[in-house]
Formats: C-alpha cells, sequence, structure tokens
C-alpha cells in the first residue's frame, strides 16, 4: 500500500508539472537548462552545449523531428551551424531521448533510469572499448524528473540498422554479441574501486529488488503467466508459483562473486548492427554492478530462435568464456558458468512479463507481440535447461 501511495503521488506531482509546462512552454536557453521536452531545445542551448570546444561556432537553427516513443520518446535533431561549426564537423543529426510525458517521466524520471544512462555516457562510456553510441550532452533534473540525451545518430554516422524481435540473428551476429558482452563485462570485473567511483551504480540485488517494488513486479509477472499462458511451455506453465521464489533466489549470484557491468536489457531490440556488420548495444537506462550470466543469459535466451540457441548455446558460452579470458586473465570454468546460465534465465523473463503486464501508470514499453516472443523464447529455454530447480 505505501508503495502504491508513494507511486500515485509521484504521478500526481509529475502531473503537474508537465501540465505547466504544456501550458508555459519554457524554453532552454542556458547551458545548465534541462529542456522538458525536444521541442524546448533551442539554437542558443545547442550552441552552448555542442559549440563551447569550437571557438565561434555557433548553431543557427534546429528542427525536431518525432522518431517513436517507449519508456523514453525519440526524437532527431536536424542541426544547422554557421562556418566555423561546419568546418569542424560538429553534428548534423542527433538522436535524442527525452522525458516529455507523465508516463515516460514515471518510469525514466521516477525509477531513476534516465540518471544512470545520462551517467553512463558522461562518465563510463568513454572508458570502454566496445561498440556503442557516443553522447554528445546529457542533462537531468532531480526536482522535475526531465531528462535529455544528446546521442549520435548511428544511422547516419554508421549506416546502422536496428534490431527487433522479428530480427534473424545469425551464428556471425551471435557471435559478434557476445564478443561484445565480454568486453563490456571484462572491462572493471573484479574491480574492488568500482562500487566507490561510481556510487551511483547500483548493485544488480539492489536495483533489481528496488525496481520490484516500484514496478509491482512480482504482481504483474503474475498477472502476465495468465496473459501469456498460451505460448508457455505446459512445464514452466505447472510451476509458475515457483518462479517469482527462483527469480529471488538468483539474485544471491550476484553478490557472492566478482561483479562487472552489466547492462542488464541485452534483449534484440537493444542491439544494431552497423554497416560495417558490428554489432552495438544502445540503451543503457538499467546499467548495473553484477555477475556477467545475467547478461550472457539474456542476450542468449531473447536474441535467438530456440531452435538455434538450442544448438548454440554451449558454443557461444565457450567463445564467451575465451574472450572474457583474453580480456581480465580469467578465465571461468565451463560447467559452472553453464549452471550460472541456467539459473540467470529468471531474471530475464522477470524484464518481459513487466513489459507485458503492468500499471496502468506505466508506458506501454513494447508491442504486444514483442513481449510474447520474448516470453515464448525465454521459458522455452528455463523449460529446457531446468532452470527453476538449478536455482
Amino acid at each position: 500500500m505505501g508503495r502504491s501511495t508513494n507511486t500515485a503521488l509521484a504521478a500526481l506531482k509529475i502531473g503537474g508539472r508537465v501540465a505547466y509546462e504544456r501550458l508555459a512552454r519554457p524554453k532552454a536557453r542556458r547551458f545548465d537548462d534541462v529542456p522538458c521536452s525536444p521541442y524546448a531545445v533551442t539554437a542558443e542551448w545547442l550552441t552552448a552545449v555542442l559549440c563551447s570546444k569550437t571557438p565561434g561556432a555557433i548553431v543557427t537553427q534546429v528542427d525536431v523531428k518525432p522518431a517513436s516513443a517507449g519508456t523514453h520518446e525519440r526524437h532527431q535533431l536536424k542541426v544547422s551551424y554557421n562556418e566555423e561549426g561546419r568546418r569542424a564537423g560538429l553534428p548534423v543529426s542527433i538522436f535524442t531521448k527525452s522525458l516529455p510525458s507523465i508516463v515516460t517521466r514515471m518510469i525514466g524520471g521516477f525509477n531513476g533510469t534516465a540518471r544512470v544512462e545520462g551517467s553512463f555516457y558522461t562518465q563510463i562510456r568513454p572508458r570502454l572499448d566496445i561498440e556503442a553510441p557516443l553522447c554528445y550532452h546529457s542533462a537531468y533534473d532531480r526536482q522535475t524528473f526531465a531528462a535529455i540525451h544528446l546521442l549520435e545518430d548511428l544511422v547516419a554516422t554508421k549506416s546502422a540498422t536496428f534490431c527487433n524481435h522479428k530480427t534473424y540473428v545469425t551464428r556471425a551476429m551471435a557471435d559478434d554479441m557476445v564478443d561484445r558482452l565480454a568486453s563490456l563485462h571484462g572491462r572493471f570485473y573484479g574491480d574492488p574501486t568500482l562500487a566507490e567511483r561510481y556510487r551511483w551504480l547500483a548493485s544488480y540485488p539492489r536495483w533489481f529488488t528496488i525496481g520490484a517494488a516500484k514496478m509491482g513486479t512480482e504482481y504483474y509477472t503474475r498477472k502476465a503467466f495468465d496473459a501469456a499462458a498460451h505460448v508457455i511451455p505446459a512445464q514452466v506453465l505447472a510451476r509458475r508459483d515457483d518462479v517469482w521464489p527462483a527469480t529471488m533466489r538468483a539474485l544471491a549470484l550476484h553478490d557472492s562473486e566478482p561483479q562487472g557491468l552489466i547492462h542488464s536489457d541485452v534483449h534484440i531490440g537493444n542491439w544494431y548492427r552497423t554497416g560495417a556488420g558490428q554489432m552495438g548495444l544502445c540503451d543503457w537506462q538499467c546499467l548495473s554492478r553484477g555477475h556477467w550470466s545475467r547478461d550472457f543469459a539474456y542476450a542468449v535466451t531473447a536474441s535467438l530462435t530456440p531452435d538455434d540457441r538450442r544448438s548454440w548455446e554451449r558454443e557461444l558460452l565457450a567463445r564467451y568464456i575465451e574472450k572474457f579470458a583474453e580480456t581480465t586473465g580469467v578465465k571461468p570454468d565451463f560447467d559452472l558458468s553453464f549452471l550460472r546460465y541456467r539459473q540467470q534465465i529468471v531474471h530475464a523473463l522477470a524484464m518481459w512479463t513487466i513489459t507485458l503486464c503492468h500499471s496502468p501508470l506505466l508506458p506501454n514499453m513494447q508491442p504486444e507481440d514483442t513481449s510474447l516472443t520474448m516470453i515464448e523464447r525465454i521459458t522455452t529455454a528455463m523449460g529446457d535447461l531446468d532452470s527453476i530447480d538449478s536455482i
């Protein structure tokens, strides 16, 4: 009841603020301003945040074009510069993620994911050698929960193609995905200063339990088993009451073994492929500290068809272990790693039960057919690998 009240009060506060913004239409003009929406962006503000390192450069015009909406709203900014800006090669097409509505501000602002993503891009992204978008500027307002990220337009810069649940992931793509994950996970693996250096970066158990409390994940997971019963294997559906206890037990791994960076939301819709054929990761708002098997299990079970996953999972894990060892000097035991893979699949499922069924105060984060496809793939893997009893 307390959590529901807090959520409702936050929704009222945010609703009042969004209503004010729609009436007053405030504009961002100074560097420290946080635009409440892409339509609050001005040439003055862009000059302040994009041109500070280019003497004489000025943004002369900005045009806003809608792109898509989900947990954030996405827009494209077409930016024009004076001669100094053009000569410097400043970005003329920028991809934005922002929180202009009540529902997006609830999930991205109230839950803090927009702040985490901004911190990733400004503090950690420069230290990673992986395929991921560049960020030109990020701003977050703790009072209004408004946020905006100015990101590289990967279509313009790298001829990228974004994946979705209908994308067929070839073996070459899957190999490249596990290589990207091994690079990400290995960069800070076992670093004792990680938690101290990035205090905003929660451990995965804390990230999950706080988010589950705010979003009612246990309740909506049970509802999702009803809504998705027609795609869930019979042996998993029969164990529905055991799924949430197994999910909570699986958290213990992240506190018992060395931690590193984990993306935490590596479903196929957060991957893209560059024109050069490299797989890259976007949408970093769920970043946390945890054990690498969480991401590996999620990426493999949610991205591959069940038949391909059955055929490739052991070879992909062996490849991951070799790449991880090259980065860290530590080579995980294969059999223990395969057990960890089986155990962490339940956390991949929790990302999609809450997507299919959720509070009416939250947005529809994905189309229903996407959620059902993800739930079918993940629960099929749970059944194949006896995930519930492995924990």
